[in-house]
């Protein structure tokens, strides 16, 4: 099991200077601080076989769903767990804001504390 710190500087995944710091909280259902959000965001992809671009794959639209733990210039960072204590995130996933197609939140107390999540 990998534990991410979110600008924590201590191995963990670094957000650069670019990138919007969030601190963890203790109780993220009653926090703000990571709304619950549903991503959706087109996939990159490989084809052993595409043998011309009649044979490209239609868009392929991924949703994802979580705490959204940063939303930096270049990435959108969203967790499946917020850990207790401060202790930082599990199994984020990391999105290029280039391809995210919409963020919504899940939970009206969570659009009125984030604002339109709409725009990447």
């Amino acid at each position: 099991m990998e534990v991410v710190r979110i600008g924590g500087g201590d191995g963990g995944w670094d957000p650069g200077s670019d990138a919007t710091e969030i601190e963890p909280h203790d109780s993220p259902g009653d926090s703000p601080e990571f709304p619950l959000v549903l991503v959706i965001w087109r996939d990159a992809w490989f084809d052993f076989e595409e043998l011309d671009p009649e044979d490209a794959r239609a868009d392929y639209l991924v949703s994802t769903v979580g705490f959204l733990v940063q939303r930096g210039p270049r990435f959108v960072s969203v967790a499946q767990e917020v850990l207790p204590d401060g202790d930082g995130f599990r199994a984020v996933t990391h999105i290029p804001v280039a391809v995210v197609e919409k963020i919504s939140p899940l939970r009206e107390s969570d659009e009125a504390a984030r604002g339109d999540l709409a725009a990447p």
